[in-house]
């Protein structure tokens, strides 16, 4: 690692050794905790922020809460520093864990896309200010400079405020440093390849992430990533992103890459060059990448993929009204969207279509019709999710989401509304469709794309276009039999675990619950009580402790 800003200097607290980098789940390891990404999970920032501050002399252990458990106990007692790196949907386990280790003396420090906004105005703020009435630190924007220069100034017992994007109490005051610029091209370039190893349990996983690309040049109004991570080419060299997953490929039980870049194909170059870095390296691995329909409308690019080993796009359809694509920006219609999906079935390549419910300008009747597309036009696999407020996307600030939002929980216990963030949820409604119905409509779309028929229907109907391509690859016969075969295989198993998934979903108690509140907005009080109750137990205990002692002023206290 180079770079002045990160060199440590003076004497050294021996007390800040080893640091503690946690993921959250949404709820605590072992609960059933129903959604699409169930049994998928992986970390996220931690096994690259580990290589980061490994280098820097520290001994980091990535603990995520999808593979491991996070004892409270074990954590106080065996690390010095603990680093929480959350989504929305897991701030309230993250933050209520940072305040069980901050009662026993552990520095804390919250960071991860709840906080990254590059805006310092007082709304933009606030999931900040809330935030440390549970931990002393929180660390907004990009945390590979801005984490480092926080710990070495704890450890040396330095000013924090010239270290820019951090926020913490100064006399009970919240105090929040402006965020410095996005990291430049070439700072990213020289930080250290993620340690994969420094995950605990990591031999749990089998599919592994590599990201690639900071932000996205499009302008998606309900999407967080482009207004924090910016629109520009940060992209790391396609040989340093390679070296990245061959470095990660070296532990044999990682079988799977998940392209994490939100849009592979949207910087297009750059994309060609890592797909022919791939294939001049030999590398045998299968990955599936996020990707934007016109990228599948280059046929060449697209070829170049599959023979790299792509096998599956996750594309943002969202909906086939075009007064709701319009309203979110959207560069697509809904004849290019057909053609894409035809293009990468020509391919070989399956497709993931992820669609919303609930956008300006759908209707109950354009979500059927748009569920209808979805099976007609042959999508392998799908999500439909409610539209949902992400603290700072275009649309949240817009469109003042955090007042128009539905929120069930009141205080001591708001922090839980955050918990509901994760598109299985209705949060808003639009000009025609109530909270109530675009909750169901999000159901009723997935009970019917995952149809038992559908679910069965890779079994007994050849996949042709599956067939098709490897032969245009150069497969013997029986090869691109074979192929086709599994590909139907693999449709299968996971159309059975979303017609699984979603009626588990159904019948879980909580989320019967706030369906149910949904319906009964008049017994809200009885309902919201049975939400709390269906929650971990010491949530409650700690949230009302925080009502009426917040850290402010436990640290005076202390």
């Amino acid at each position: 690692m180079t770079g002045t800003q990160l060199r440590r200097t003076g004497p050294r607290n021996p007390k800040l050794k080893r640091i503690a980098w946690l993921e959250p789940g949404r709820l605590p390891f072992g609960w059933d905790d129903q959604n699409i990404y169930k049994g998928v999970l992986f970390p996220r920032a931690g096994p690259r922020m580990a290589a980061v501050l490994d280098s820097l002399g520290y001994d980091t252990t990535v603990i995520s809460g999808e593979l491991s458990p996070l004892d409270v106990d074990e954590i106080a007692r065996d690390f010095d520093v603990a680093c929480l790196s959350l989504i929305s949907a897991t701030a309230p386990h993250g933050l209520i864990l940072g305040r069980q280790l901050a009662e026993r003396g552990v520095p804390v420090v919250a960071g991860g896309y709840h906080f990254a906004h590059s805006d310092s105005s007082p709304k933009a703020l606030t999931c900040t200010a809330q935030a440390l009435q549970f931990v002393p630190y929180v660390v907004r924007g990009e945390g590979y400079q801005s984490l480092p220069l926080l710990l070495s100034a704890l450890e040396h017992r330095q000013p924090l405020s010239g270290i820019p994007g951090i926020s913490f109490l100064s006399a009970g005051v919240p105090v929040h440093i402006p965020p410095a610029p996005l990291l430049s091209k070439d700072f990213l370039n020289q930080l250290p390849l993620p340690a994969w190893n420094k995950v605990r349990d990591h031999d749990r996983m089998a599919i592994f992430s590599a990201h690639g690309m900071q932000g996205c040049p499009r302008k998606c109004s309900w999407c967080a990533v482009w207004p924090r991570d910016g629109r520009q080419d940060r992209n790391l060299d396609p040989t340093r992103l390679v070296d990245e997953i061959e470095n990660a490929l070296a532990l044999s039980h990682l079988q799977h890459l998940f392209m994490s870049a939100d849009n592979f194909p949207a910087f297009r170059n750059w994309a060609v060059a890592v797909c022919e870095e791939i294939l001049r390296r030999g590398l045998k691995l299968e990955w599936t990448c996020q990707a934007e329909v016109p990228a599948a409308l280059q046929p060449e690019l697209v070829d170049l993929m599959k023979r790299a080993g792509c096998v599956r796009w996750a594309v943002g359809f969202e909906s086939v009204s075009q007064e709701a694509l319009k309203s979110s920006q959207k560069r697509q219609t809904v004849g290019n969207m057909a053609e894409a999906v035809r293009a990468l079935h020509r391919a070989g390549i399956a497709v993931h279509g992820m669609f919303i419910c609930g956008l300006p300008g759908d209707t109950a009747q354009t979500i059927r019709e748009t569920v209808k597309w979805a099976k007609r036009v042959g999508i392998d696999t799908a999500q439909f999710l409610c539209l949902i407020d992400l603290p700072g996307s275009q649309d949240y600030d817009e469109r003042k989401l955090d007042q128009a939002s539905f929120r069930p929980f009141e205080e001591p216990y708001d922090l839980l509304n955050w918990f509901f963030v994760n598109g299985h949820y209705a949060r808003l409604g639009n000009e025609s469709l109530s909270l109530q119905q675009v909750q169901q409509a999000a159901i009723e779309s997935t009970r019917s794309f995952y149809s038992l028929p559908r679910v069965l229907l890779p079994m007994v109907w050849p996949n042709w276009p599956r067939f098709r391509a490897e032969r245009r690859q150069g497969q013997p016969w029986g090869r691109s039999l074979g192929k086709s075969f599994m590909h139907n295989w693999i449709t299968f198993a996971q159309r059975l675990r979303g017609w699984t998934l979603t009626r588990q979903w159904e019948r879980a108690p909580l989320n019967r619950l706030y369906r149910q509140l949904l319906r009964e907005p008049d017994r809200a009080a009885e309902l919201t009580r049975g939400l709390l109750d269906a929650l971990p137990g010491e949530w409650g205990e700690v949230l009302q402790r925080v009502a009426v002692e917040p850290l402010a002023a436990q640290q005076e206290a202390a």
